[in-house]
C-alpha cells in the first residue's frame, strides 16, 4: 500500500460522479481565480485588521504575503478541485474553496521557507522575498543589518503563511484532519531528506525517490487531491491515490530537470542551483550509475556552493551524455502512462477523468 493512502476505508465510487457544478475543460482554473484567490484576499485583509486591532504600527509580514500569494500555477488548489469532483455529486461550496485557499497558504509558507534554506535569489521571475525586504531595509536607511532584517521578516512572513494555513484548517470537517496533519508531516519530512541527503551526498535512487513522494509529489497531488474528497465526507478511492502518487512524483521529477536543464528566465529562479546544493534528485542518482569513471570525477563537484556558470555547463553536458536526463524523462512518460490506466479503470464522470489527464500532464509536461 502506498504511504499516502489514507488510513480510514476508502470509498470506491459504485458508479461515474455527475456534478451539477462545472466542470467544463479549464473549470479548475476558474475556480482559482474566482473563488479560492478571492477568499485569500480576504483572508489576508482580515489579518491586516487583527494587527491595527492589538495597535500595531506596522505590518510587513501581511504586507510581504499580500504581495507574495497567488502568484502560482494553483496547481495545489486545481487537484483538490478534482479531487472533490471525483468522489462528489455537488459543485464547489465553501468549504472545497476553504480547504483550498488552506493549500494555497500553505504554499505560500513552503516557498518562503524554502527559499531561505537554500539562500535563493529569485523565486517565480522576481526577487525572493529575503531579497525584497532586504532591499527595503537598505533603501529606508534602518538601523541594524539589512540582510538579517530581510531574512529574519521573510521567516516571521512564511510563519503567518503557516499560521493562516492551519486556521482555514482548523474550521474544516473533522475528516479531513487526518489529511492535513499528513499534508504537514511529509512536507517537512520531504524538505529534511532533501537537506540532509544533500549534506550526505546521497546518490542512491531510493532515496531520491522518497524525496520527490514526500516532499513534493504527496505536498502537491495525493494530498490537496484527499483533502478535496475528504471536504465532501470521502476517502480518496485507491486507484485515485495511486495516480495522485504517480503524478506526484513526476511533477518533481520534471521540477528536478527543469532545475538544471531549464532557463532562468522561463522559471523564474537560477538554473543550477540543485547541482551547487547536491541535492538528492533521480537525475544524479542516475548519473551516479551510468557515468563512465572519468565523469564520475566530475560529478564529484555536484555540491560545491563555489561551482561556476562553466561548471555548471559541463556538468549539465554530463547528465545529459551518460544518459541520466533520458531516463528521468522515460520516468515521466512511465508515470503518466500508468496514472492514465489507472483513470480509466475507475468509475468516474467522464469531464472529471478529463480534468485529470489535463492536469497531470499539465503538471508533469510544463517547461517552466
Amino acid at each position: 500500500m502506498s504511504p499516502h493512502a489514507q488510513s480510514a476505508h476508502p470509498t470506491e465510487l459504485a458508479e461515474p460522479a455527475g456534478l451539477d457544478g462545472d466542470l467544463s475543460p479549464g473549470a479548475d482554473q476558474t475556480f482559482v481565480a474566482q473563488q479560492v484567490m478571492p477568499a485569500v484576499a480576504e483572508l489576508l485583509t482580515d489579518e491586516h485588521l487583527r494587527w491595527k486591532e492589538n495597535d500595531a504600527p506596522w505590518s510587513d509580514p501581511v504586507d510581504a504575503l499580500q504581495e507574495f500569494a497567488g502568484g502560482g500555477k494553483g496547481l495545489r488548489p486545481r487537484f483538490c478541485f478534482w479531487g472533490h469532483a471525483a468522489v462528489s455529486r455537488e459543485g464547489t461550496d465553501d468549504l472545497v474553496v476553504r480547504a483550498a485557499a488552506a493549500l494555497e497558504m500553505l504554499h505560500a509558507f513552503a516557498l518562503i521557507h524554502d527559499d531561505l534554506m537554500d539562500a535563493s535569489s529569485m523565486r517565480r521571475g522576481r526577487p525572493a522575498l529575503q531579497r525584497v525586504l532586504t532591499d527595503i531595509h537598505r533603501q529606508q536607511g534602518w538601523a541594524g543589518n539589512p540582510r538579517r532584517y530581510g531574512g529574519a521578516t521573510a521567516m516571521l512572513t512564511g510563519d503567518l503563511a503557516f499560521g493562516l494555513a492551519c486556521r482555514l484548517a482548523a474550521e474544516l470537517p473533522v475528516a479531513t484532519r487526518p489529511v492535513w496533519n499528513q499534508l504537514i508531516t511529509t512536507l517537512t519530512a520531504g524538505q529534511f531528506l532533501d537537506l540532509n541527503g544533500a549534506a550526505r551526498s546521497d546518490r542512491s535512487i531510493d532515496t531520491a525517490r522518497t524525496v520527490a513522494g514526500l516532499k513534493s509529489g504527496h505536498y502537491t497531488v495525493t494530498g490537496p487531491m484527499a483533502l478535496g474528497a475528504a471536504t465532501a465526507g470521502h476517502d480518496l478511492p485507491p486507484r485515485l491515490v495511486r495516480y495522485a502518487d504517480l503524478v506526484g512524483e513526476a511533477f518533481q521529477l520534471r521540477d528536478d530537470l527543469l532545475g538544471v536543464f531549464g532557463d532562468d528566465a522561463r522559471i523564474g529562479k537560477p538554473v543550477g542551483d540543485d547541482l551547487r546544493e547536491g541535492k538528492p534528485t533521480l537525475l544524479l542518482a542516475h548519473a551516479q550509475a551510468t557515468a563512465t569513471p572519468d565523469q564520475l570525477r566530475m560529478l564529484d563537484l555536484v555540491g560545491r556552493p563555489d561551482l561556476t556558470a562553466a561548471d555548471i555547463e559541463i556538468l549539465t553536458r554530463i547528465l545529459d551524455a551518460c544518459g541520466a536526463r533520458n531516463l528521468v524523462e522515460r520516468q515521466i512518460d512511465t508515470n503518466l502512462r500508468h496514472a492514465e490506466e489507472l483513470l480509466d479503470g475507475q468509475p468516474l464522470a467522464d469531464e472529471v477523468r478529463d480534468g485529470l489527464h489535463r492536469l497531470a500532464t499539465s503538471a508533469a509536461q510544463r517547461t517552466v
